[in-house]
């Protein structure tokens, strides 16, 4: 067998590249799904103390530089409200994670999130989705149904996804999502940074993953590039089924294991 790495066996050590890799790949097409991919990945072998703020970390190592890139495209009017009703609620959330079970809870959010996905990809769905983007209280509403998601499950994601790319133009969708993340990444990553979790187990992580996240993020823009307005929200509906079904294996896993 190799010597550890760090601190990582070999197995460990390819889990960590191959995880790293398609999750920022992701990231770089969409925007987002990043957190969703690697620490579901990583989550398995390493313990979820570590790899949370390991991974905020590296979202931002890996995607600041993008903003100049985007920020023309970033719809800001909305991105305000989202991040307001994200905000008020995370401490709610918080709250709802120290009295219930956050499993029951991500089932929920996953199954939902798997039907609307589904759903989108119907040829129904256009005929009921409004043709533009919710005013402020639509988006004030998806942020503050984020901050609770975030706080007691850690899955704020779904809403926002939604909010966006079921309405507005999808290089747009991406770009605002972009900010939004970065947004929540960098309040998360303060407070993990307050409680010591990234001074401890998490920079061995990051030193080991940062490589293979930016070679990720670099071929998920390549690939972004070649894909028009169509190809592009088809592909993020069918990330987010695929992101909705192993969520639900993974929450019965969790209650089944329990």
């Amino acid at each position: 067998m190799g010597e550890p790495l760090l601190g990582f066996d070999p197995a460990t050590l390819a889990l960590i590249a191959g995880a790293s890799l398609v999750a920022f790949v992701v990231r770089g097409v969409s925007g987002f799904g990043s957190s969703m991919v690697g620490i579901g990945a990583l989550s398995l072998a390493l313990p979820p103390a570590q790899v949370v703020p390991a991974f905020l970390a590296l979202e931002l190592l890996t995607t600041l530089h993008l903003l100049p890139g985007i920020w023309r495209q970033i719809d800001w009017r909305s991105l305000r409200w989202l991040v307001a009703g994200s905000a008020l609620t995370t401490p709610l959330g918080l709250l709802v994670l120290a009295g219930i079970d956050a499993n029951p809870m991500r089932l929920a959010v996953s199954g939902c999130l798997l039907a609307i996905a589904l759903f989108m990809l119907s040829g129904l769905a256009a005929r009921v989705v409004p043709p533009r983007t919710p005013g402020p209280l639509g988006a004030t509403a998806a942020g503050m149904a984020s901050g609770v998601l975030n706080g007691a499950a850690g899955i704020g994601g779904p809403p926002v996804i939604v909010f966006y790319f079921a309405t507005t133009a999808a290089a747009v969708s991406r770009a605002s999502l972009i900010a939004y993340f970065l947004f929540t990444d960098v309040l998360a990553l303060a407070w993990a940074g307050g409680t010591g979790l990234l001074a401890n187990a998490g920079w061995p992580l990051i030193v080991v993953a940062l490589p293979f996240s930016l070679a990720g993020i670099a071929l998920g823009q390549r690939l972004y590039v070649k894909l028009d307005e169509t190809q592009l929200r088809w592909l993020v509906w069918c990330l987010l089924a695929a992101l909705g079904g192993l969520g639900v294996g993974s929450a019965v896993w969790r209650l089944l294991a329990a």
